[in-house]
């Protein structure tokens, strides 16, 4: 047992350190409760005026090229305002307020796009403020970032379209992607407030011309303001998008239109490519890149000249008298008709107990074949049709390329109509009358095609029976996003395209109707045609039921190079509506070829013997 002094003193000990950990303990204590009760705000504060965001980097479009390299669509720098949905550092009036002082957006404009933007967008997008800030706008914001740390400018490329309207339906236009395309599975990848194609080009290659996000991680303060950056990922621009369009052709075609209405077409009939293609009235895709107003879309929707349609590939249209070209060879081909036949034109025919007029009341008298085509006679015509019968009539002309797709890599083409017996008991619950096949041999009645199927089937019959699939961009220029271009023939006697080259010679060089097309120089080829639109009418304008202008011709007439299909809306007569168009657009490809072909005179191809 320890003495008691020696017992004291221990004791005295372990008191004095029971006192320092009662002491040490009461601290600590009191450091819990001092951080975490009273200094909780304080600290809160610090652990959020420090945050990651992650700062997504938009990938700008590829660019649209016409076949000489020169840029169609293109994009350039953008820049927009953003804010965040919600721990606002500001009251959301001070901020409006301050913004409305150096953007060009009122007070309340904000605050109701604010408003609209926080109810129907999801809660993870940002709300956008305004789009395109101006460079004084874009001073602004940044320079009072103390004074706006909810706001943030994103960059963000825009869609740019180098000439306005011109070839606004082939390249067609951009926009923020809708709920449905997410659904819809062909945007795989997108998530909402992407850019995507909505019509034309931009829709057709849209996998092509998008380029992949990237983003920037980065560490932020209270005022939104980057602190450090964790991480990046550079973008990856879009492919560049090569066409086979010709943009001094597509710039003839347009101007030669004026302000009418219609559309045209100019191909290698060759290679399928297409070096011009034009539907009139246009829109400006520009528009749409910029973000159009419920107001201006309205507007364009009910325009009553329809500028949204691509006439060149979604409308149909009775072809006139340039049916009488695939008649021709039909009746050929079928051996029911003789190149050197004749026939006499009163200026009618009797037929199926009905009366066919002639276009000339008076008639033409005796004509041969050549001279039926190149001076349009119905009657001769409408024999030629009477022997054929409709179910040959159709199957000649599908085989030629009209009723048919022609596989265009353009979304919205239309099919066009051939009738047959078949296709009038299955759409109508119908039969067939004689009467009608009479129509349809002059290329009226039931028949509609496209202006692309009848440049594309004629260009087809020009070079001798071989049709190339139409197309706006080579395969091999986006592997895996196209296949292999459709190439087919068909039986055509070499007799039967002399015949008719040389007739379409002669309609524009020898006194036909289709001299207005006419270009010194390089022998043009070709056929005008007048569809009817209505009979009689009691309602609308005059304007509105005038006939349909068309031309449709190839060059040079002996080994064509480029097939060139114009149709006018009520145009009027083909040769002196559609005509002049078609000449502006072989006269701009033959003066750019001048250097390759030497410029001669036109040579009479009936004074050719085989």
């Amino acid at each position: 047992m320890l003495p008691r002094s020696e017992l004291e003193q221990l004791n005295s000990r372990i008191s004095t350190i029971l006192v320092l950990v009662v002491i040490a303990f009461a601290v600590l204590v009191f450091g819990f409760w001092k951080h975490q009760i009273v200094e909780a705000p304080y600290y809160r504060e610090r652990a959020e005026s420090n945050r990651i965001r992650e700062v997504r980097l938009e990938a700008p479009r590829g660019r649209i090229l016409d076949r000489e390299g020169r840029v169609i669509a293109g994009s350039r720098p953008s820049y927009r305002l953003i804010m965040s949905r919600d721990d606002w550092q500001r009251p959301l009036e001070e901020t409006f307020r301050i913004l409305a002082h150096g953007i060009d957006e009122g007070e309340e404009e904000l605050i109701a796009r604010f408003d609209e933007q926080r109810r129907k967008n999801p809660a993870y997008m940002p709300i956008v403020l305004s789009e395109d800030l101006t460079p004084d706008e874009l001073a602004f914001v940044e320079a009072r970032g103390y004074e706006l740390p909810d706001v943030s400018v994103e960059f963000r490329p825009r869609r740019q379209y180098e000439d306005g309207t011109l070839a606004a339906h082939l390249l067609g236009y951009v926009g923020e992607i809708t709920e449905r395309q997410l659904r819809s599975g062909s945007f795989p990848g997108h998530v909402p407030g992407d850019i995507v194609g909505t019509t034309g080009l931009e829709l057709q290659y849209d996998a092509v011309l998008q380029g992949r996000a990237g983003y920037r991680r980065v560490i932020v303060d209270k005022d939104n303001r980057e602190i450090d950056l964790l991480g990046e990922q550079k973008y990856t621009p879009g492919q560049d998008l090569v066409t086979t369009i010709d943009l001094d052709l597509q710039r003839a075609a347009e101007q030669a239109f004026g302000a009418r209405t219609g559309a045209a077409v100019a191909m290698d009939p060759r290679t399928g490519e297409i070096l011009a293609l034009a539907s009139l009235p246009a829109f400006d895709p520009a528009v749409f890149a910029d973000g159009i107003s419920q107001t201006d879309l309205e507007a364009l929707i009910s325009d009553p000249r329809k500028p949204f349609q691509n006439r060149a590939i979604q409308n149909r249209y009775s072809p006139g008298s340039v049916f009488k070209v695939f008649m021709t060879a039909a009746g050929l081909t079928a051996h029911v008709l003789d190149p050197h036949e004749t026939a006499f034109c009163p200026g009618y025919a009797i037929l199926h107990g009905s009366r066919f007029g002639c276009w000339k009341a008076e008639g033409h008298g005796h004509v041969s074949l050549h001279d039926a085509l190149v001076h349009s006679c119905n009657v001769f015509f409408y024999g030629v049709g009477d022997v054929l019968g409709i179910d040959r009539i159709s199957e000649y002309a599908v085989r030629m390329g009209l009723g048919r797709k022609t596989g265009i890599d353009l979304p919205g083409e239309d099919t066009g109509l051939i009738p047959s017996r078949e296709w009038k008991e299955r759409a109508r619950g119908e039969r067939w009358y004689p009467g009608e096949t009479i129509s349809v041999s002059i290329g009226q009645g039931a028949v509609s095609v496209t202006p692309l199927q009848l440049t594309w089937a004629l260009g087809g019959l020009a070079v001798g029976g071989e049709l190339v699939e139409p197309h706006l961009v080579e395969p091999s220029a986006v592997g895996g996003h196209r296949p292999e271009l459709v190439r087919e023939g068909y039986a055509l006697d070499r007799d039967t395209v002399t015949v008719v080259r040389r007739a379409l010679w002669d309609v524009v060089n020898g006194g036909g109707t289709g001299t207005s097309a006419r270009v010194e120089g390089f022998d043009v080829a070709g056929k005008t045609g007048t569809a009817q639109v209505v009979a009689s009418a009691s309602y609308g304008s005059r304007e509105d039921f005038e006939d349909h202008a068309w031309f449709v011709g190839f060059a040079p007439f002996d080994d064509p190079e480029i097939a060139v299909g114009i149709f006018v809306e009520n145009g009027g007569h083909g040769g002196s509506a559609a005509g002049p168009v078609a000449r502006a657009i072989f006269e701009t490809y033959f003066n750019k070829q001048t250097a390759r072909i030497a410029p001669n005179d036109a040579v009479d191809p009936a004074a050719e013997v085989d």
